[in-house]
């Protein structure tokens, strides 16, 4: 009993302090945490993926995300589901690694020489490494290949490249036991199948396609870039997983984590080689022998303070931060001037009688979207990549049959350093062409077409 009560309150310990993490020492790094928000507000609201608005990743983890936002749109109520998968991710690390498993919570808050803490935030990302894990757990433990072939299942549907490679690394199995890898794709069709019969009741099932198979090449193409510091990191890891490799030639969880590096392309920088980094750690863990009881807690509480240390950073050395209320965004930290310019943006746009299109950053997009409780729309993720098969050609087709409306754009997307690579600037230069320039607020240019 008393076990049990000591079992309790580490989990809801855990909980408590991932959940409080993420809504006041992380939410400065907005970003794709926005996108993928409003990826699963917007299916909340009764929109359909791929048709109402664009997204590139199948739609797993958007579609488990709205759930919750059934019941309330809020972003605590995001922050909330994910602290949960983050106590039940930790209940997993538990069981493969003991007491080691608070070594991992310091690697995650550390904040050098490499931070991870953009693997705690919520979106497909997370989820990939949250089923990775569960997979090298139940390979460990031997459970049902059919079991591990529905994971595989939901990895691929999470995000199709890298999941479709994890599934590759079952066929490890082919030359040992052809049965086994037969119950594997059948677990891997089951959620697989399903899903796309919803897609096609949907009536979305080609535009899925599109966007998320036909397009995935420009996606590459336009997208590529690296971070040399990280790059570095990326090549080194790589190389304690190969020596690895070498050791234990046997282990399936290598290859797992081997192909899972495929996560950090195209874009080799933070967050990606975070991602990576927290696969193979959990290797490097996993040989180690376990700790003490005393050093555990030594672990909880480093942890703790690197997180509170991060808060306090924000708010002292970024001294222009302040924490704000928007709807849906709630207890937001954001810069003064920022919350300047929203403000008089709000003010501005609230007074004119057409509709209006927010063209600007994805996550931007998102951010006022939604705390408008408007619709998410193909405008609203102008991203090079983001729109399938010849897609910079679609977005300004579509540019070109908005009448009656206005459009939000941001100047700083053309200024050197301040350029985000992303983003299709040539659906900003078209606007800036062919509409009429109304008004300017800060970096905002509102023009009407």
């Amino acid at each position: 009993m008393r076990e049990n009560k000591k079992l309790i309150l580490k989990y809801v310990g855990l909980f408590l302090f991932f959940f409080f993490s993420l809504v006041f020492f992380f939410n400065l790094s907005r970003g794709d945490t926005y996108v993928n928000f409003g990826f699963s507000y917007a299916i909340a609201r009764g929109e359909v993926p791929y048709l109402d608005f664009n997204m590139v990743i199948p739609p797993l983890s958007p579609w488990f995300y709205s759930i919750f936002l059934l019941f309330s749109k809020s972003i605590l109520i995001y922050y909330a589901v994910q602290a949960l998968l983050l106590t039940i991710l930790f209940s997993f690390f538990f069981k493969l690694l003991g007491k080691k498993a608070w070594v991992y919570l310091i690697l995650i808050f550390m904040p050098f020489p490499i931070s991870m803490n953009t693997i705690l935030f919520p979106g497909y990302n997370f989820l990939l490494l949250f089923l990775l894990v569960i997979v090298i757990y139940c390979e460990k433990e031997k459970k049902s290949d059919y079991l591990i072939g529905f994971l595989l299942g939901l990895l691929f549907l999470t995000k199709q490249t890298v999941g479709g490679l994890l599934f590759l690394a079952s066929f490890y199995y082919l030359f040992k036991d052809y049965k086994k890898v037969l119950k594997r794709i059948v677990g891997f069709l089951v959620p697989t199948i399903f899903t796309f019969l919803i897609l096609l009741i949907e009536g979305c099932f080609k535009e899925f396609v599109d966007l998320c198979f036909l397009g995935l090449l420009d996606f590459g193409n336009s997208n590529f870039n690296f971070d040399l510091f990280y790059l570095i990191v990326f090549v080194l890891g790589l190389v304690v997983l190969i020596v690895r490799i070498i050791r234990k030639p046997k282990d399936i969880s290598n290859y797992y984590v081997l192909l899972f590096a495929s996560c950090v392309f195209p874009i080799i920088d933070y967050y990606h080689v975070s991602l990576f980094l927290g696969s193979l750690f959990l290797l490097i863990l996993l040989d180690l022998p376990d700790i003490k009881q005393n050093i555990a807690v030594h672990c909880v509480l480093l942890a703790s303070t690197f997180a509170v240390l991060w808060f306090v950073f924000s708010f002292f050395i970024f001294k222009d931060i302040k924490l704000v209320n928007y709807h849906n965004f709630e207890f937001s930290l954001v810069s003064k001037n920022y919350d300047n310019s929203v403000r008089k943006l709000d003010q501005y746009l609230e007074v004119l009688d057409k509709n209006i299109i927010y063209l600007l950053k994805g996550s931007e997009n998102y951010f006022f979207k939604i705390k408008s409780n408007l619709d998410i729309t193909y405008f609203d993720l102008p991203n090079y990549g983001n729109y399938g098969y010849n897609g910079t050609d679609k977005l300004i087709n579509k540019l070109k049959q908005v009448k009656d409306s206005y459009i939000v754009i941001d100047r700083s997307i053309f200024n050197g350093e301040n350029a985000f690579q992303q983003y299709i600037k040539e659906a900003s230069e078209y606007v800036i062409k062919c509409g009429k320039l109304v008004k300017k607020i800060g970096v905002y240019e509102i023009y009407e077409m």
